[in-house]
């Protein structure tokens, strides 16, 4: 599933589709199944042109599932969606992940990385800068080490992440003053700019 469409324009989704069921030989029930799975259904007689992008994406989605394939690869499958809509397409790759597929992603969605990959390669100008498990990724790079504290009162503590504070943390929660507490390990895209010292949209 490339980032560009390639799908034919003039025709309807169920046209594009049997297009290439025909190619690959596959009987035109798998259509109706996958427009089912991507909730386009009632959208099956409807002309690609008149669609919206990220009803394309799905609908390029289904052409990328039509032949049964062990391998699955997708390039920004959600660039410029909605939320709602990448939802859709973050759901559509979860069951075909946990249904055997191996998929290869390509993104610059750091977050989508993070909550869709088993593992991850960060590349830099053509170059590998960092490899492995996303939240392996980020607990290497938690330099901060600390805990962020909210209290219910409103006051807000950074407590180091050792035994030294351990004692006042406890008193803390044994009193159940705190609202919130979060560890300081960054996101994917905190290391990706550490790493680099650039954004992803340069």
């Amino acid at each position: 599933m490339m980032d560009s469409f390639g799908l034919y324009e003039r025709l309807t989704v169920w046209d594009n589709l049997k297009i290439f069921a025909n190619i690959y030989q596959v009987p035109h029930n798998r259509i109706e199944k996958l427009l089912k799975r991507a909730e386009l259904i009632n959208d099956k007689k409807t002309v690609v042109n008149h669609l919206s992008k990220g009803m394309r994406n799905r609908v390029n989605f289904c052409r990328a599932l039509l032949k049964d394939m062990d391998i699955l690869y997708l390039d920004e499958p959600t660039s410029g969606l909605d939320p709602a809509t990448t939802d859709k397409i973050h759901n559509l790759i979860e069951e075909e992940r946990k249904s055997g597929t191996t998929i290869f992603l390509t993104t610059h969605n750091m977050n989508e990385a993070q909550k869709l990959c088993d593992k991850i390669i960060l590349l830099n100008e053509g170059s590998i800068i960092e490899q492995g498990v996303p939240k392996e990724i980020c607990m290497k790079y938690n330099i901060e080490n600390t805990l962020k504290l909210v209290l219910k009162n409103g006051e807000k503590y950074i407590l180091q992440n050792n035994r030294e504070h351990a004692e006042i943390l406890f008193e803390m929660m044994k009193n159940e003053t705190i609202a919130s507490i979060h560890s300081s390990e960054p996101d994917l895209e905190k290391v990706f700019l550490y790493l680099t010292g650039r954004r992803l949209n340069e």
